[in-house]
Order: structure tokens, then sequence, then C-alpha cells
């Protein structure tokens, strides 16, 4: 079954439809639409509705009911070749649903008899529909569509089986979707490309951000994070060969039938074209990982998808592994090693010993309802399972971490998706996932038994982290240190807006840097999205390659120096543009030339709305900023605060739960003059003062709001106006964290 990306939990509650493309077809430059994902996280559905709209029901299906209440994707795909896979759930018995195909035309689908027709132009099927014959399916079980169009002839593939093959119209389609008819449909997600009308988004199109640093011809000359190409697809996992070689696993779309490979030979800047690295028996979700051992065996562990008792609401993710021994050329016969329902796979680990970790998130069936009394510690528990004989046999460990669940959220994962790294003493330190705004960890001493979980200082959206060791003993930490204050129940917790990174040079004890290494483009759309889900490994050249993100022309491969994250000094005279800011929640951020060859970040006035910018700097608990501004008139309030974390700027909370925030006195700055400011803390981490100074005026003492965490790493200015003519320029900006022995 052909399934699109479905962060981990959603998979249970789901028997939708999946309508994906091919990237192999031949149109010239396919695109990719995700028109309807995550239901039950409130995604906004890019679709209209011809009736009234579709409903999240209790399980978390997008359900329709009642005949003529179509749900159409917009826009739907033009002219050209496309294929469309539907994983589709129809519950009612005797009951006619629709796939519906350029208005007109449909597919009527009768699950329990088999007795499908073809309608309408589309298939040119004249005044009588065209009968074709189907595989019987029991009410509510899911099967799987595939609708082909190339070169002017139409396939249907029904669970596998070819119903159909004919001509077809080669037109634009003014529509496509479903009709739940007399019965009820339950989506989950819908996604289409191919040959998209005009309006189709480029990647990596946004007008700030690190996307807009351009690639060096060399990886040796990779410093701060730059993109060197989109990545295949989602969850992909990233491995650095005992031989230099560079590889990305990743299970094959839309076929979902094997796991694929690219490797690079140059540091991670160019990658081969995809092949298959091994078949798997059955069909997989996204969720693959692959690890190298101490003898250059090569692991790799993925999903097979089933249905059946023991999983979450009859739907199973079992685990399987394989290996590839050093020097052969085959890989083993794949084996299973975890039943049940198993949430997305992060954490594969080879310790130095040669044992084996496997850390996953275990649905547990008797938890899929939350409890009428008492904790709920969510569907999901952490286990580990070891090998010690390069993966012939597995052992689980008897220790299942949980997590309690103490905010309200539409979804109830519990503890899941955990990493795992071995301590330079040898022991294992995991975080694991939560939506509650923070990472948490366990320790092991050689991963057989496990502490508690316990919350660690790791602000976190729901997102999972990621952990690498470079070959001088430095650790590397991957994490979405996004909140979203103003929507407590947004997309992912908090948002996956940016993925950080940190560096630590004393085995995690501290940590450096939290800066931003990927941004999410401007399409935000329905769906997983966003930068989630990275895969970390060195390179040869000790750069730090990363392959993560969420959705077409969201997810990436991309380079960064671990040394960038030790910086203590950032400055920018943007002069390749605002890739040091972010304007999520407000748009239209520029670059204006100012005299004397220096420029100004230009942020328009607008009438309606929040508008602003955040810069982000290594973090510092003790440290220095300064800036020049200038407001114009209209402007009707100014704030500047400084944060430990990632927030929108249309979040109106953000401000109240920055660790400083300094309303500015617009009519004192609010002229034709540029201001200049100084903003001095120390032991942010402590909760002191901040010292705010205005050109003239005698410096400000501000209280904080509450400890930082770390420090603070972010600038944001966020502002109001009564105008839509005019421009806030912000020029210079430079911060500088401070040693021991230059505090005050």
């Amino acid at each position: 079954m052909t399934l699109t990306k479905i962060p981990d939990g959603v998979w249970s509650f789901l028997a939708g439809v999946v309508l994906t493309l091919s990237a192999s077809l031949s149109n010239a430059n396919p695109a990719t639409v995700v028109y309807v994902a995550n239901a039950e996280n409130y995604t906004a559905p890019q679709v209209r509705y011809t009736g009234r709209p579709w409903v999240i029901s209790q399980s978390g299906y997008l359900e329709g009911t009642g005949k003529g209440h179509r749900l159409l994707g917009m826009p739907a795909p033009g002219a050209g070749d496309f294929v469309a896979t539907f994983d589709l759930g129809l519950p009612r018995e005797r009951r006619e649903s629709s796939i519906v195909i350029d208005s007109v035309s449909e597919i009527v689908m009768r699950g329990e008899t088999g007795a499908w027709d073809l309608r309408g132009r589309f298939f040119r099927s004249g005044e009588k529909p065209i009968p074709v014959k189907a595989p019987p399916f029991k009410p509510g079980m899911e099967f799987t569509v595939s609708v082909e169009r190339v070169a002017g002839r139409v396939r249907v593939v029904v669970a596998d089986k070819e119903i159909y093959s004919g001509a077809c119209s080669t037109a634009a389609l003014s529509s496509i979707g479903l009709d739940p008819g007399t019965g009820v449909v339950r989506l989950n997600t819908f996604t289409a490309s191919g040959n998209m009308p005009q309006g189709a988004n480029r990647l990596f199109d946004n007008t700030f951000g690190m996307q807009l640093r351009h690639k060096p011809t060399s990886a040796r000359d990779v410093f701060a994070p730059v993109i060197v190409r989109e990545a295949p697809t989602n969850e992909c996992s990233l491995v650095a060969r005992y031989d230099g070689t560079m590889e990305i696993y990743f299970v094959r779309k839309p076929a979902s039938d094997s796991i694929s490979v690219i490797s690079s030979r140059d540091g991670g800047l160019t990658w081969s074209e995809p092949r298959i690295a091994f078949p798997i028996p059955g069909k997989a979700y996204y969720a693959v990982k692959a690890v190298e051992d101490r003898n250059h065996d090569l692991h790799a562990v993925f999903h097979i998808f089933g249905q059946g008792d023991g999983g979450y609401n009859g739907r199973l993710y079992e685990v399987y592994h394989i290996v590839r021994k050093f020097g052969h050329d085959d890989w083993s016969a794949p084996q299973k090693i975890v039943p049940g329902y198993v949430g997305s796979i992060r954490g594969l680990t080879a310790l130095k010993s040669g044992r084996l970790l496997l850390g996953v998130g275990k649905a547990i069936p008797e938890r899929q309802k939350a409890p009428a009394s008492g904790p709920d510690f969510g569907w999901h528990d952490t286990m580990v399972y070891y090998s010690d004989d390069g993966g012939l046999t597995w052992h689980c460990s008897p220790d299942a971490l949980r997590l309690e669940l103490k905010k309200k959220f539409p979804t109830r994962y519990g503890a899941v998706e955990p990493v795992m790294i071995e301590r330079l003493d040898g022991g294992v330190w995991m975080l694991v996932r939560d939506r509650g705004g923070l990472l948490w960890e366990s320790h092991s001493a050689d991963g057989t038994r496990w502490a508690a979980l316990q919350p660690t200082h790791f602000i976190s959206s729901d997102s999972p982290a990621e952990l690498l060791r470079l070959r001088d003993g430095r650790m590397i930490l991957l994490l979405n240190a996004c909140q979203n204050w103003g929507d407590r129940v947004s997309y992912a917790a908090g948002g996956r807006e940016v993925l950080h990174a940190a560096i630590s040079s004393d085995d995690g004890k501290t940590w450096s840097g939290f800066r931003e290494v990927l941004n999410e483009t401007n399409l935000v759309g329905g769906g997983d999205r966003g930068t989630a889900y990275p895969s970390a490994a060195e390179t040869p050249d000790g750069k730090v390659a990363v392959v993560s993100g969420q959705g077409h022309g969201k997810h990436a491969i991309f380079l960064f120096d671990p040394d960038w994250l030790e910086e203590t000094v950032a400055k920018d005279d943007l002069a390749s543009g605002p890739v040091g800011w972010t304007q999520y929640g407000d748009e239209h951020i520029r670059v204006t030339a100012l005299q004397q060859e220096s420029r100004a970040l230009a942020i328009p006035l607008k009438a309606s709305g929040q508008c602003g910018a955040s810069w982000n700097f290594p973090m510092a608990a003790d440290g220095e900023l300064a800036l020049r501004i200038l407001v114009p008139a209209g402007t009707t309030s100014l704030k500047l605060s400084l944060n430990d974390h990632f927030t929108r700027i249309d979040d109106r909370e953000a401000a109240n739960h920055a660790v400083y925030t300094w309303t500015v006195p617009v009519d004192e700055v609010s002229n034709s003059d540029w201001e200049e400011i100084e903003l001095s803390w120390r032991n942010a981490d402590k909760g002191t003062s901040l010292s705010a100074k205005l050109t003239g005026y005698p410096p400000v003492v501000l209280g904080a709001n509450r400890n930082a965490v770390f420090g603070v790493n972010y600038l944001r200015v966020e502002f109001t106006s009564n105008t839509n003519v005019g421009e806030v320029l912000i020029a210079d900006v430079a911060a500088k964290k401070l040693a021991g022995s230059e505090r005050d």
C-alpha cells in the first residue's frame, strides 16, 4: 500500500485516501501539492467542499458522508501524465462512493462486491458506464486504488491487481477528489503531483533564511549551513561509511515496496541518482534507519504495514531488520524483530562493544483510548531492543519508558521516537519526543536496563531530536526549538518552522550554538511539513551532513561546519540578503541599500496584523547586542524581545513568554532619524535583568519574564501600524557572547 508521510502515531487513527504522484512520469517538471493530511492535528486542508465540510471523526479520520458533499483538491492536475494512489476505507455495506475525476467522471466503488463502474468522458465511456471487477473488501477494510495516466491511456489498479486499461482524456482536470455518495469515505491524506497549474510552488523559495545562501564549489568551503539539494523524501537515514562514502537510505515512493539509496563521494556536496538497495516483504511507511557497526557491516530497520490484533485500531507497523555484511553485495533476508504497531523509527545505534540498540515507540493496544480516571500515559511506551550477535537475535529491555500526558491536545502519542548516543564512558543517553514543550531523557549503563524518563532543559515542539558523535569527541544535537504560545494546539504542538543545532565539547554537560540550520519554506499548505526528522553524519572533511524536512519542497540535504556552532560573535551586514532572519507569520521582508555601501533590513508596515522578523545568534547566558533602527510615522507599537527559542511573528503571546521584552517608547523613536540601541544581559539563565539603552536616554533596566534555559539566542522585532505605507529599517545588527573575563 502506498502511504504518504504521516507523523508517528497518526496512522493508527487513519484509514483514508492517499493520493501521490510519481516523479518518474513524463512531465518535465512534476510538482506535488498536499491537499489534506494529519486531520487530527487540525491542519487546514487545501480543498473546497461542494456541500457541508467533512469532519474529524472520533478515530481521527477526515470523514465525509452524504451524496454530493464532495471534497475536491485545489488545484487539480493539469494536462499531461500523472499517477494517483488512493488508500481507502469504506465503512458501510451495500453503499456506493466515488473517486471524482474531472467533475463529471468518476470511479464508482462498491467495496464488498467488487462490482465497480467507470463513468464519464475522462474514461471515454459514452452513455453507459464501463463495468470492472475489483477484489471484494469487507466494510472498513483498507485497500489501495491506483490511477495512472500516461500518454492518453489510463490504468486502474486495485490491491496490486490491474482492473482496467484504456484510452482517456489528456486535458487538464477541472477537479479531483472524493464523493461519499450513499456511503461514507474516511480520508487521511490527499496529495497530487504531475503537471500542476501555475501557482505550484518552487523548492526552497523563501525570501529569507539560509535557503538564500549559495552552494560552494567544494564541500571543504562549507562553514555556515547551506542546502546542497532536495532530499528524496521524508524520514531518510544518512550513514557515513568506512571508506568516506556518504549514503542516504529511504523508502521508494510511491511503490513503497523497497528501500532505495543515493550516495556521495565528495563530502556530501553532490549525490548520485537513486538505485534500489533491497526489496522489502510488503508495503513500507516512510521510516527507515541505517547504521554501520564496528565491523563495517551495514544494518537497516524499516516498517511493514499490516492489519490485525496487537497494534493500534487494527493497524500494524512492524519493524524488520536486515544486514549487509562487509565485503558482500547481498543483504540478508529481512527478519521481523518488533511486532505490533511502532511509530517512526529514529533510534538505531551501534555501540563500540558491538551491541546493536533499537529504541522505538511501541503502541500499547489497551491504552488506545484515554482512561476514564487516573494518569494518561498515551498509547505509546518507549522500548529498547538489543542484539549482541549482529542482529541475528534480539532481546527486549524489561523497562517500558512512559510519559504522563499533562496537557490537553488532540493527539495522545505518549513516549515516542527515541534517539540514543553512546557516552564517552560507555553509557547510553536517550532523548524522547513529547508534546509538552521539552525533550525527555533516560540513561543506561549498557542498553539493557533504563532509568525512568526525566524532563531535560531542551525546548522542543512535538518533534524528534537527533544526536551525532564527531570524530574529535564533540557531540551535535539537532532539534526543533519552536513554540507557538498563541495557539497551544498548533501543528506539532509548537511548530517545525526551524531546525536548530547545538554542540557540546564535554559529552553533553554544557551546550553552545542553538543556531538555525534549516528553515521551513513558504509552502505551508496541509499535511506534515517543516524541518523535522533530521538524520546526521560527519563527512570525511569534518563537516556535518544532515537530511531532514517533511513534504515536497521542504525536505533537504544540507551541510555545515561544526565550528560554526562554536562562534561567539555574529554580525549581519545583509550582503547575502536576509540569510540570518526569519519572518513566518509576516511577509515581504527585503534588504535595501543605504549610503556608503551599507544595507538595512526593511519590514513593511501594515494596518492590520502584527509585523516583524526574528534574528538568530549564538546562544549566550551573558552577552551584548547592538542594532540601528529607523521607525517611521504610523508605527503604533514596537517591542524588542530576547528569547531562547523560535516563535512566529503572528504569535501575539510570544513577547509575553520571551525571556526579556522591551516595549520601546514609539513616540521617542518614531521619526526620520536612525536610533542606536544597545542591549546587555548577564546570567540570563538565572533570570537576571536586561539593560536596554536608546541613544540620548539613560539605560532602562528590565526584569526577566522567566529564567532562560541556556541563555538567549533570538532577537525578535515586532510592531503594529495604522498605515500600509512605510517600512521599519534595521541595520548593523551584532551580538557577542561574553566569556567569564568579559563579564561585569
